[in-house]
């Protein structure tokens, strides 16, 4: 069962965007979360996250040509636990979500955006606009 869960972080790596074999779009992020704990020796970073996130469809190419590395995100999704062993034989467990929606922050940023004309002919030079029933480019 998986857990509604919304995170707010910075990206430690550029979107990566791949394609699946049904033609769909999946795109990988990584965001790291913390929070902030004034000490003697002034600010430090606690309860620091790795998360992988992933986005399907048109938010996962929407992600792939907004988003770089560093930007600060806000991911609504679902949250699931993933348990596996290293190459030493240790059981380790790490965090995915499935993303609902992904937004830059505008704590700290300023962003524009435009819509998506998801009605338009395919771009000539654009080998994923072409409609469905066409073979996938690989």
């Amino acid at each position: 069962m998986s857990a509604q869960i919304t995170l707010t972080g910075r990206l430690v790596a550029d979107p990566e965007l791949k394609f699946g074999q049904n033609g769909n779009a999946v795109v990988n992020l990584r965001v790291v979360t913390s929070g902030r704990r004034k000490t003697d020796e002034g600010w430090q970073d606690v309860d620091t996250t790795f998360w992988s996130v992933a986005a399907f469809r048109q938010l996962a190419e929407n992600c792939a040509e907004s988003l770089n590395k560093g930007d600060l995100v806000v991911v609504t999704g679902k949250v699931k636990s993933r348990e596996w062993q290293d190459k030493e034989g240790n059981k380790r467990v790490s965090w995915e979500v499935a993303a609902d929606h992904v937004a830059v922050d505008l704590v700290r940023n300023t962003a524009s955006s435009s819509r998506v004309d998801r009605k338009s002919e395919p771009v000539a030079d654009d080998p994923w606009s072409k409609p469905a029933d066409d073979v996938a480019p690989f």
